[in-house]
């Protein structure tokens, strides 16, 4: 389900992740207030736990009460980094569903909101993190101009890429960060790919490693079933050797045995110029040499 926001909306902030300070989100705060919004601090975001913003009890508390809160109409995570699996088990999905609001993030926190999508269908927005993507004090320019499409509820059309596979389908969106959504293998949270659109990227991993990752994808229940698969950018991914190959080789080589439409390097990705897709959603893809791009349906 899509809940799209409003100007003067209640926006609750949680880091599920990594530890941040005040000064590291004062500027993407400063962000969501010019977009209408208030914007309320859960009571653990600025907290510290070994790498992570606290326990996972915390975390995950600050959550829960957000999701309870009628007054908040969305939550949005501060950073990515590392930590978000821990919080998983300690979140009432039942609770969430019937409290539907959507979770906005990125990186790190691609396990939550795949595990949101997984156990309650609820529309999740992947692609913005406020310590991240104003570390160099202005947004990206075509990164805004999708957040206030989609955040607003907005049709959307996003071009770019390169044809890899040709064809068009429609299915839910799923995916993110291809390293958190392999985490998520074989455990209650990883969603169902039956029909799905994939999204995938990917930062500093080295490519026979996304290569490996891929494989344990794909050799999951329904990767047989899936619609198509939308590779964004795979930043500071290395070649250990030659033979691994570069990370276009890695994609041509995993889709030349798909029958599905395949588009690869389309800005998504921890590049800064991205765009914020809804997970959960049905969207239609498009891949041709003429143009590939992902729009609402």
């Amino acid at each position: 389900m899509y809940y799209p926001l409003c100007p003067g909306d209640k926006i609750g902030l949680v880091s599920p992740s990594r530890q941040v300070t005040k000064g590291e989100i004062a500027a993407g705060v400063d962000y969501l207030k010019s977009l209408g919004f208030e914007v309320v601090f859960g009571e653990h975001v600025f907290d510290s736990f070994r790498y992570m913003a606290g326990t996972a009890e915390n975390r995950a508390a600050d959550i829960m009460k957000f999701y309870l809160d009628k007054e908040i109409k969305a939550i949005f995570a501060t950073s990515g980094g590392d930590g978000c699996q821990y919080v998983l088990p300690l979140l009432d999905f039942e609770i969430i569903q019937k409290n539907p609001k959507p979770f906005c993030g990125f990186s790190d926190t691609t396990a939550l909101l795949n595990a949101l999508t997984a156990r309650t269908g609820l529309v999740n927005f992947n692609g913005l993190t406020l310590n991240y993507d104003f570390r160099s004090g202005r947004l990206n320019p075509q990164l805004d101009k999708a957040i206030k499409t989609v955040l607003f509820g907005n049709d959307f059309c996003f071009a770019g890429g390169e044809c890899v596979k040709e064809g068009d389908a429609q299915g839910i969106l799923i995916g993110g960060c291809l390293s958190l959504l392999r985490n998520l293998c074989g455990t209650p949270y990883f969603p169902e790919m039956s029909g799905k659109i994939l999204l995938i990227e990917d930062v500093e991993e080295p490519t026979y490693k996304i290569d490996l990752m891929l494989q344990q994808i794909s050799q999951n229940p329904g990767f047989d079933k899936i619609k198509g698969i939308i590779f964004g950018n795979f930043l500071d991914c290395s070649v250990r050797k030659e033979a691994d190959g570069m990370i276009d080789e890695v994609i041509d080589f995993f889709a030349g045995g798909l029958d599905v439409p395949v588009i690869k390097n389309f800005p998504f990705g921890h590049e800064f110029d991205r765009r914020l897709l809804p997970l959960g959603a049905e969207v239609e893809i498009v891949s041709s040499a003429e143009q590939c791009l992902i729009r609402a349906k």
